[in-house]
């Protein structure tokens, strides 16, 4: 795997850590399903923080959680990088399980439910995840490649998609989640 790809999945393991206990655990995900929904004013209790709730859940049964070698209920950096080059990057449909993740953020980042994710929306969204606004805007400003203030779905799916598997230091969608 390349050093790029390395440092940015040591990145997001770090934002991941909400609680910087060094390891990933279920908790860490709920909490981020928790700052996202904050973020965007959705009610804790309400049927939209339960499905985005259930989405973090989903993603960490599916994906992370068997990362967790151990079985200790904590997945740390190695276990995740072992199992995240066998599992999402060397497995050909190992990316698609990532996208409910994804979906789920895209939903709400909508606001206006116009296929629009504008640059607020996209600021907020990151702050969910602790990503500072100023990075977060500055991400914006970078994958919006034809600067018509906006992301598309499809836009953002691909910049998540050159963070998690993209190796060129040049992709746009290096600076997805803030600078690492």
């Amino acid at each position: 795997m390349s050093q790029l790809l390395d440092r940015k999945l040591k990145h997001f393991f770090t934002l991941m850590d909400r609680d910087r206990s060094g390891t990933l655990e279920l908790n860490d995900y709920l909490t981020t399903a928790d700052g996202v929904s904050s973020a965007f004013g959705i009610a804790e209790g309400s049927a939209e923080h339960h499905e985005l709730r259930r989405a973090f859940t989903r993603f960490w049964e599916d994906v992370v959680k068997p990362m967790d070698t151990d079985g200790n209920g904590h997945v740390s950096f190695d276990e995740y990088l072992t199992a995240y080059n066998a599992g999402v990057r060397d497995d050909a449909q190992g990316y698609e399980r990532m996208k409910p993740i994804s979906d789920a953020i895209l939903a709400i980042t909508d606001t206006g439910s116009n296929g629009k994710i504008t640059e607020d929306d996209f600021a907020l969204a990151l702050s969910g995840y602790g990503v500072p606004e100023p990075d977060g805007r500055a991400a914006f400003t970078a994958l919006d490649q034809d600067r018509n203030g906006f992301l598309t779905p499809d836009e953002l799916q691909k910049a998540i998609e050159e963070y998690f598997l993209g190796t060129d230091p040049e992709l746009p969608g290096n600076t997805l989640f803030g600078r690492f």
